[in-house]
């Protein structure tokens, strides 16, 4: 970023007067994220915008161009997928500078998990080339996403050439690829475990953080956000406040209490191979796991890519893929060694 350059927001003014037209059945914005694209390259070769400049308010945008406000916000979001512009919440999306060391947090898009599910339930699945994919409804159901956020997801699968449109259905044209572990955080979680990690590195028990604003500052978010993390750290007991000079202060750094979804999950599938399965068996798919421990995909696929990293299992594309059993666990008990001193917990991962 230039030093004393104050980023600005760009006015609908600096776009006109291009006009827009879009053909019958034509993706509105594909197109205007096209449009964006090759805007934003020309005025900045020509120095008309710099990087970190802010682009027009979106209801504005959607005004000027005769679309809604979601088409708007459809097309930032794929711009943001191929590294052109990046949002901040509250404050806009402004032109992303290339290898930029300026970091904002971002938080992982309902329509990027969608995506990667989907993708997911193309490989479980064993689709063929041409073959239909299922409803928008009923991938809305095996997700749980809604019908609007999958739309989202199928546009941008279009865009890697995953899927294209035949008639009025959607076909797969393209088997060929990797899903992404996308872990599933909000800002305020992501947030939190920062601060956690900081406090574990630099303070002890009783150690006064520095303030709210300072931490904002520091991870360059709201001081909302940090309120919302201090509260949540608060709750787990990891840190402690009151009201005056005291501050808030590091109450404990052990273990927090709890286990997360996926690792109830892993556990149950460790004992499911123990009890079940060989090596080289093939286990059920993302979905049959969900229905069998009521949880969603996204839980049982976090759960099954762990016990990957661990060496558990091991997965393979293309008709006869899936994933396969590659090591048997010595006894899920093991898991629940560092639980030992608390059978609550264990009964807790058993729920």
């Amino acid at each position: 970023m230039l030093h004393n350059y104050i980023p600005r927001r760009i006015t609908i003014a600096e776009m006109a007067p291009h006009v827009h037209s879009f053909g019958i059945g034509e993706n509105k914005a594909n197109k205007i994220a096209k449009w964006l694209n090759v805007w934003i390259t020309k005025s900045l070769k020509t120095g008309m915008v710099k990087y970190h400049d802010f682009l027009p308010l979106k209801g504005d945008l959607a005004f000027h161009i005769g679309v809604s406000k979601g088409t708007i916000q459809n097309a930032f979001r794929i711009l943001e997928d191929i590294g052109i512009v990046e949002s901040k919440q509250k404050i806009g999306t402004y032109i992303k500078e290339n290898n930029s060391s300026h970091y904002i947090e971002k938080l992982t898009s309902k329509r990027e998990e969608a995506v990667e599910i989907i993708k997911q339930h193309i490989l479980d699945n064993n689709y063929s080339l041409g073959e239909r994919i299922l409803s928008t409804r009923e991938l809305s159901n095996i997700t749980r996403f809604s019908s609007t956020t999958i739309r989202t997801a199928i546009n941008t699968l279009m865009l890697e050439g995953v899927i294209s449109k035949k008639g009025k259905y959607f076909v797969i044209s393209n088997i060929d690829f990797d899903v992404r572990n996308i872990e599933s955080k909000t800002l305020v979680e992501k947030i939190a475990a920062k601060i956690r990690q900081y406090a574990e590195q630099n303070f002890e028990e009783g150690d006064k953080l520095p303030s709210n604003n300072e931490l904002a500052k520091m991870y360059n978010v709201s001081i909302k956000t940090v309120h919302d993390a201090v509260k949540y750290l608060i709750q787990t007991g990891i840190l402690s406040t009151r009201r005056g000079r005291y501050g808030t202060r590091v109450a404990s750094l052990q273990k927090e209490n709890t286990l997360y979804d996926y690792e109830k999950i892993e556990l149950k599938i460790k004992e499911y191979i123990l009890k079940e399965c060989s090596i080289g068996d093939k286990l059920p798919t993302i979905r049959v796991f969900a229905a069998k421990y009521n949880v969603s995909t996204k839980t049982v696929k976090k759960a099954l890519d762990n016990l990957s990293d661990d060496g558990y299992i091991a997965f393979s594309r293309g008709r006869n893929g899936g994933t396969f059993v590659t090591d048997i666990p010595q006894g899920v008990n093991e898991a629940y060694t560092w639980l030992a001193l608390n059978p609550e917990y264990i009964k807790e991962s058993e729920n």
